[in-house]
């Protein structure tokens, strides 16, 4: 398994348990809540976790880390990253037109915050479905 992909595998579970953090916090306060302690300490652990990773990438796997793409991996990350960017468009424009009919900024931050939750759930596990085929 490369780097890359463990990386993909680390990221899933990391966005996965960051994500249903801010799920339950916004589903408990409801929608329309102002924005939840939770979900911006959730926002700092997602960063956090993922410098965490690639310095333990670069200290355990210290070649492959280092090493450049290659051709099919750009591929891989590139298509990823389309999907990704597709979820979090569909995401992110409902919000904005709820915002643009009703004023409400709550379900605006609430809605794309999770959107970004899922386009990386998308990214990392388009990721590992291409490094497997």
């Amino acid at each position: 398994m490369s780097a890359r992909e463990l990386t993909a595998w680390a990221m899933v579970l990391l966005s996965g348990g960051i994500g249903a953090c801010c799920l339950l916090a916004i589903l408990n306060a409801g929608l329309d809540a102002p924005p939840q302690p939770a979900v911006l300490a959730a926002g700092s652990a997602a960063i956090a976790g993922a410098i965490a990773l690639e310095v333990l990438l670069s200290i355990f796997l210290p070649r492959q880390s280092d090493a450049a793409p290659d051709e099919r991996e750009r591929m891989i990350l590139a298509r990823a990253g389309h999907w990704s960017g597709l979820v979090f468009l569909f995401g992110v424009l409902p919000a904005l037109g709820h915002y643009a009919m009703h004023a409400n900024g709550n379900v605006m931050f609430n809605v794309i915050v999770l959107s970004l939750c899922v386009a990386a759930l998308v990214e990392y596990g388009a990721q590992i479905v291409l490094f497997r085929r």
